[in-house]
């Protein structure tokens, strides 16, 4: 049975041209526990922020991947907006308001 985890990190894994071996090594996990990963065993929310580390991903991502955490659970974990996500209009809007704010 392939779950969504086990197919997060052996997609990480190829695109990173990793073993489960090196996986296993730089992020401290027992090569038998990526083994049940494989057969459809969970992972706990430290060893998926390991595996981030390994991937240099987020942790939310690992954790979505891990089922652990939903999407929207994690979406609200980003309080502060993405500075890409505005137009360039808008932020120099932004930055036009607070220059003004600044200089009295």
């Amino acid at each position: 049975m392939t779950t969504r985890w086990w197919e997060y990190v052996e997609t990480n894994l190829r695109n990173r041209g990793l073993s489960p071996g090196d996986l296993s090594e730089m992020a401290n996990v027992d090569r038998s526990r990526i083994s049940e990963w494989k057969r459809g065993k969970g992972v706990s929310l430290e060893t998926a922020r390991a595996v981030a580390r390994v991937f240099e991903v987020s942790p939310l991502e690992a954790w979505v991947a891990a089922e652990l955490i939903t999407d929207e659970e994690a979406r609200l974990q980003r309080a502060r907006p993405d500075p890409a996500d505005f137009s360039d209009q808008e932020l120099i809007t932004e930055l036009t308001r607070r220059l003004k704010r600044a200089s009295g």
